[in-house]
């Protein structure tokens, strides 16, 4: 019984540890945040669909997509890591995937609907 006690005591102290330690490293700079939106908004050039992709619009799953030109994709990824930095997000079910499209040169996205995210 003892050493559950012991076992139980060194998890939570391991997990509070942990917690710490990825809280430590979250580096989110608020300035380079706000670069990088700006960034995809100057980003959204086109001439036809296939031009664009959907790529994070913030640091976290919940923030969202924004459609670009893919062209830039891998440069705002860049960005992205560089502004937010690694540390964690809250989990949670965020429905925030968007269909892409290019409408009069500028790509658009709109929100998948509910249905696309279950298996039919």
């Amino acid at each position: 019984m003892k050493k559950l006690t012991v076992f139980a005591v060194l998890c939570a102290l391991s997990a509070i540890v942990s917690g710490c330690a990825s809280t430590a490293i979250h580096t989110k700079d608020a300035e380079l945040v706000a670069e990088y939106q700006q960034a995809l908004l100057e980003s959204k050039a086109c001439e036809t669909d296939a031009d664009c992709v959907a790529i994070a619009k913030g640091c976290c799953l919940c923030d969202g997509q924004e459609a670009v030109n893919k062209k830039f994709q891998n440069e705002l990824d860049i960005q992205r890591e560089k502004a937010c930095g690694v540390g964690p997000c809250t989990l949670q079910m965020c429905y925030t995937d968007i269909d892409v499209a290019c409408i009069d040169n500028i790509c658009t996205g709109t929100l998948k609907p509910m249905s696309s995210y279950f298996a039919e």
